[in-house]
């Protein structure tokens, strides 16, 4: 949703435009029925929480695209990097047939696992064992991926948002793609979320969807290709 005043200009145009729809309503109201009244003003008002919902504003901040740009900026690494996000199926065959193609193109990975917990465990700060669970998931990725004679570092994503743990790596590591690992739709919580949408609309870079159990989808172009 776009933001309708950004300037004192826009201000005005919204009290003027306010005032000249309840006016035209109490006036219709007055001299024809109080529910015409009503249902003009009721119809203004839904045109324009459509409006709202569906413009996008051009300025909208878009923090994944500063991290990556932020991230890419900063280093002098001239290997290309692909950022791996992935926690439950990290040990799928599905994204171990992905790695394996970046194996001749001596590509630089790093992995990150956001821990997976419980709303109840998160606000209780209690995850111990989710902890445990992503740390011998990254442990053995990565020792699968050296095995293949894959370029690789690992990371455990703090319990917080997945879109935030995307953002600091991105910033820190300066990816030019990522892969991002899920169940299928109905498994995901990351789905449920709309994380892979969010980063193919906000990233320049590609990013490859994986499916654990189901089929791996096709790389995203960068978001201003595709315009």
């Amino acid at each position: 949703m776009r933001n309708p005043v950004r300037s004192e200009t826009d201000a005005f145009y919204v009290a003027w435009g306010s005032a000249l729809v309840i006016g035209a309503s109490v006036a219709v109201g007055a001299l024809v029925d109080p529910l015409v009244g009503v249902a003009l003003f009721a119809g203004a008002l839904v045109g324009v929480l459509v409006w709202e919902l569906a413009t996008k504003d051009p300025e909208r901040r878009r923090p994944l695209r500063e991290a990556a740009s932020q991230g890419q900026s900063s280093t002098t690494e001239k290997r290309r990097r692909v950022l791996v996000i992935a926690n439950r199926t990290l040990g799928s065959e599905e994204l171990r047939h992905e790695l394996r193609s970046q194996v001749a193109s001596a590509t630089e990975l790093h992995v990150v696992a956001p821990i997976v917990t419980s709303r109840v465990h998160y606000v209780t700060s209690d995850v111990d064992s989710e902890l445990a669970e992503a740390r011998r998931r990254l442990g053995d990725a990565v020792a699968w991926c050296e095995s293949q004679g894959l370029t690789v570092t690992g990371k455990v994503g703090d319990p917080m948002s997945a879109f935030a743990v995307i953002e600091d790596e991105l910033r820190l590591f300066g990816a030019d793609e990522i892969i991002i690992s899920t169940y299928p739709r109905g498994r995901s919580n990351w789905l449920e979320a709309g994380i892979v949408e969010r980063l193919r609309e906000e990233l320049d870079i590609p990013v490859n969807h994986v499916v654990a159990g189901g089929v791996t989808t096709a790389r995203a172009a960068p978001a201003q290709t595709r315009r």
